[in-house]
């Protein structure tokens, strides 16, 4: 989903920045976020479920009516809450079964509730949108930077097992409502491994992404891409290499006590991800390959 519209000054102006991104929930999106929040909490019971994962106080489930409670829910002290509670209750509507009967409510399925938030969110603006794996938020990403991770899952779960879900796990921590940089480097580094580590280092007792990378530097002569260079002829694997090189070399926390031992920044774990997003498609895709 893709938002065309722009307001009318902008259009006459001839505007074209960027949106501005609005964190936790502004006035202009209370409404419509809370109302949805209404509607799934009511439809699918899942008040209890939502306050206990987020261990909200009990007059919650105590007052007269929890779903409106929760749907109006305010932390002063946390600013974030109410994002925290609608990614719990996307968590909530992943786990019902959508064949059942509770899948569909007077004709509207989950997967038109899902639609909808995702609809208020672009509209209004929200730095906040509905992760791939529809369980939850993510901070808004470039939509051809998400139909490159997109890709690069389905790829790895053709070819083999646990690339793919390193990936979320990457992107999950990388642009989650908290993020967590070491966590998302460390399972970009893994999604590598699981889908380089078979196919390059097949007898390898403790095979990692380092070997692999020493592997492909030394081999160099052995492999080819299935692109061609200015010649014609199959273009040489050094740009696989060097991504490899920056994957592995970049992963800064990996052991402490180090002189350049330091903590992975946001920015890093961005980079991080897409990084191994297309590495893990090149591998998958049969994009290197031997001579």
């Amino acid at each position: 989903m893709t938002r065309t519209w722009r307001r009318l000054t902008d259009r006459l102006n001839g505007k074209q920045d960027p949106e501005v991104l609005y964190e936790e929930l502004p006035d202009h999106l209370a409404v419509p976020v809370r109302l949805w929040a209404h509607q799934v909490a009511s439809t699918y019971g899942l008040v209890a479920l939502v306050c206990l994962r987020l261990r909200l106080p009990s007059k919650v489930l105590n007052s007269h009516s929890p779903e409106e409670t929760l749907a109006n829910y305010q932390d002063s002290r946390n600013p974030m809450i109410f994002m925290e509670i609608v990614d719990a209750l996307l968590a909530g509507l992943s786990e019902v079964n959508p064949f059942s009967s509770a899948g569909r409510y007077n004709g509207v399925t989950i997967s038109d509730l899902r639609n909808e938030l995702d609809r208020i969110l672009l509209e209004g603006g929200s730095a906040y949108m509905i992760n791939p794996d529809k369980n939850g938020l993510c901070r808004r990403v470039d939509v051809t930077l998400r139909q490159s991770l997109e890709a690069a899952v389905q790829a790895a779960d053709k070819q083999t097992q646990g690339a793919g879900a390193h990936l979320r796990e990457a992107f999950a921590a990388a642009y989650g409502i908290s993020p967590n940089p070491s966590v998302a480097y460390s399972q970009s580094v893994k999604a590598v491994e699981a889908v380089a580590n078979p196919l390059f280092l097949p007898k390898s007792p403790e095979p990692t992404l380092g070997a692999v990378r020493s592997t492909l530097d030394q081999g160099r002569n052995k492999y080819e891409m299935v692109v061609q260079d200015r010649t014609g002829a199959p273009a040489g694997i050094e740009a696989a290499v060097e991504l490899l090189n920056l994957l592995w070399h970049g992963q800064r926390d990996r052991h402490a006590g180090g002189p350049t031992s330091r903590p992975v920044t946001q920015e890093a774990a961005e980079t991080a991800v897409h990084a191994a997003a297309l590495l893990v498609h090149w591998i998958a895709t049969g994009a290197i390959r031997k001579k």
